[in-house]
């Protein structure tokens, strides 16, 4: 959940940026930090939980001095060994009996100076693999970072769950240390999250982030133009906003693009309790929250036999992996959801 909507200038200086063509097999990407001192050594252990390629890209101006050197655990015979030039890629194979293997990845820096660049570590991980496979976007962390399977699970459920017109522009999902003001940013059709927070919290904040993307990147102009002023009619009557499912705030009532994300992600936790909420506000005279939703349920509409119908969520509680659910019904006459005939929810 953005507290603010500006990425720290450091987050970029300071970590290698993912390449703009991922290979099919390379699925998760380690951001390495630089500059190395001189005369120490970078070591960085990982375990890759698929078959695949292991890619180590090294961005240094070194012209002699450096070495680069893959391990896998308890063997003192690097399975690649490179000293030479810079800037270089390394790359090797993780097989069946690799899977579930501690490996090492070491760069010596033997120079007299810092090296200053970039340097990144790219290994497959099983729903990571998937996920980039199946959505052609980058996923990455920073060092301290990682992006586990089960946080690589939970982000391919919310993605399935998802209409794909709506992550059509979504190019990466990176994780980065804990901010004490930042749950997560949305920036150029990239979506940052501040620290892996747990099960439920950790989906929502992803949600959250992915409604900026949807707001900001797949709404046509009248969309935007449309929600711009029912959030300028909402004033500061909290009555006009919808609770963050997150930490049930008012954090919506921020600006425009916070209210549409809390909104959506609000939608996603559970589908039919928002939209009671909204209608029991229509009721109390308070109809904003009620014009929000019907304008929130166009993202989620489709056709289906000639048929109008929309996509209702739940997210449930389970930890460490939320069960994520998603049902098709009929719409009411006001364009929401009909949550009167049998509902069949199927799981992400």
């Amino acid at each position: 959940m953005t507290r603010n909507r500006f990425i720290k200038p450091l987050l970029l200086s300071l970590c290698l940026l993912v390449a703009l063509l991922v290979p099919v097999k390379a699925t998760i990407t380690a951001k390495l930090p630089v500059p190395l001192p001189a005369n120490e050594t970078l070591t960085y252990d990982f375990t890759p939980t698929t078959t695949g390629e292991i890619k180590a890209t090294i961005i240094v101006q070194a012209p002699q001095g450096v070495t680069a050197q893959i391990f896998r655990s308890g063997q003192e015979k690097p399975v690649v060994d490179y000293s030479g030039s810079f800037p270089q890629t390394l790359t090797t194979t993780v097989g069946e009996s690799d899977v579930g293997r501690a490996w090492t990845f070491e760069v010596k820096n033997g120079t007299n100076r810092a090296l200053d660049g970039r340097i990144e570590l790219t290994y497959p991980k099983r729903y990571c693999k998937e996920a980039v496979e199946e959505f052609k976007f980058k996923m990455s962390y920073d060092s301290g970072n990682e992006l586990e399977d089960y946080h690589c699970q939970m982000l391919l459920s919310i993605l399935r769950s998802l209409p794909r017109p709506q992550l059509r522009r979504l190019t990466e999902i990176h994780a980065v240390s804990p901010d004490p003001s930042l749950l997560g940013v949305y920036s150029s059709s990239v979506v940052t999250l501040f620290g892996l927070s747990a099960s439920r919290s950790f989906a929502l904040v992803a949600y959250h982030e992915i409604g900026h993307l949807v707001h900001l990147s797949t709404s046509t102009k009248d969309q935007r133009d449309r929600w711009h002023k029912l959030f300028e009619d909402s004033g500061r009557d909290r009555d006009n906003f919808i609770l963050d499912p997150i930490d049930r705030s008012l954090y919506a009532m921020t600006n425009e693009f916070e209210d549409y994300a809390v909104t959506y992600s609000a939608y996603i936790a559970n589908t039919q309790e928002t939209v009671e909420e909204a209608l029991n506000r229509r009721a109390a005279g308070r109809p904003l929250v009620f014009e929000k939703l019907k304008l929130l349920a166009e993202y989620f509409k489709y056709t289906d036999n000639n048929q109008q119908r929309i996509y209702i969520y739940r997210v449930g509680t389970d930890i460490p992996v939320p069960k994520i659910e998603r049902a098709s019904v009929l719409l009411t006459s006001d364009g929401l959801p009909d949550f009167s005939g049998e509902i069949k929810w199927e799981s992400f």
